[in-house]
């Protein structure tokens, strides 16, 4: 015969780090704020519940040299006050927006430039 098994116990470190010994209450997560107006809006998706709606945001990278690397954080550091960048991706989404808004005037008449799905253009080299 299998025994029953005990309610699962926790430890009484659990929420705890070294600098703050204090238990620590669950973090809520912010309500997204629009930062800059270059921007784009935050597309909503429906997720599995009926109705609900979860906003999403996709990853997306990029690669850059040492150099470039090295000039591109202290240049955060140095107008996150000014432009309310609370992180690196704001302030790479006001960068690479105004210049997508700057060639959707060039090229495209000014309207949106028609949304493509991930994978469509180059992806790089195949696995293997």
């Amino acid at each position: 015969m299998a025994a029953k098994r005990t309610a699962r116990r926790t430890s009484a470190l659990s929420g705890q780090t070294p600098v703050n010994t204090q238990a620590m209450p669950p973090a809520q997560t912010p309500a997204p704020v629009a930062v800059a107006p270059a921007a784009p809006a935050v597309v909503a998706k429906p997720s599995g519940g009926a109705g609900s709606k979860k906003a999403t945001r996709t990853k997306m990278n990029y690669y850059a040299d040492t150099d470039q690397d090295g000039r591109i954080r202290p240049a955060h550091y140095a107008g996150g006050d000014k432009y309310g960048w609370r992180n690196m991706t704001d302030m790479q989404l006001h960068g690479v927006m105004g210049l997508v808004e700057s060639l959707e005037r060039e090229l495209n008449g000014g309207e949106h430039f028609e949304p493509m799905p991930p994978g469509t253009g180059p992806v790089g080299r195949p696995l293997e």
